[in-house]
């Protein structure tokens, strides 16, 4: 993570006082786009500004402003924190999926039914949270875009038969959708996150490299 600051005074004198903010947050975000960068946060006069916030920030004039900083981090390094957050989470939640389906079995009731939704809930959150990983790093990630492929089609059709299956409250059906379906689909996301990871290491570490080159021409000139 990477931190910079630029006094309002400053940012004045390049732009004009009536510059809005959105202007500057724009440029900032293309600068950094070419070194494959994102934002992660704004902190405008010495407070941190969330994310849904910054639209509101959006319009104020840079006479408004007496201090802009803003962290930013490598999208590698983004990925590889996301990558490694999932290898590590999902061998608990196929667990917490096959502990479910055999209590389906047994049980089924309205904390049955909410505990299937939560799982609903986390599988389509792990699916946005990864597929996005493609348009990001590219054919970097070849190594493990096959086998997520696979995950994300066989994860979006078992959750669709097990949503029919609660529909028509067939629980017996929900719980092998669950256990043996979803189970494998999570398997599936495992095994390609794990080929995935060297892939997409290998591009930080090169994004640190090149990031690292570049200050250095910076201070040069």
């Amino acid at each position: 993570m990477q931190r910079f600051k630029i006094n309002g005074s400053e940012l004045v004198k390049f732009y004009s006082d009536s510059t809005k903010l959105a202007k500057v947050f724009s440029d900032i975000e293309m600068d950094l786009k070419s070194q494959n960068r994102v934002v992660c946060q704004y902190i405008i006069n010495g407070k941190k500004i969330a994310e849904e916030d910054e639209v509101a920030f959006s319009g104020w004039n840079l006479s408004e402003v007496t201090t802009l900083e803003y962290l930013s981090e490598g999208i590698s390094n983004l990925v590889v924190d996301v990558v490694q957050t999932w290898i590590k989470a999902l061998p608990e939640f196929v667990e917490q999926v096959d502990k479910l389906a055999e209590e389906l079995r047994f049980e089924s009731n309205s904390k049955s039914r909410s505990a299937v939704l939560d799982v609903i809930e986390n599988c389509e959150y792990l699916v946005d949270s990864l597929i996005p990983i493609k348009s990001l790093m590219g054919d970097s990630v070849a190594a493990g875009l096959d086998s997520m492929v696979q995950a994300e089609e066989q994860t979006r059709k078992a959750l669709n038969e097990a949503i029919k299956a609660l529909e028509k409250k067939d629980f017996v059906l929900l719980a092998d959708i669950i256990e043996y379906e979803l189970t494998t689909a999570l398997q599936s996301w495992h095994q390609g996150l794990h080929h995935m990871l060297p892939v997409v290491q290998e591009s930080a570490n090169k994004d640190v490299e090149n990031s690292s080159s570049l200050g250095d021409r910076r201070q040069n000139n």
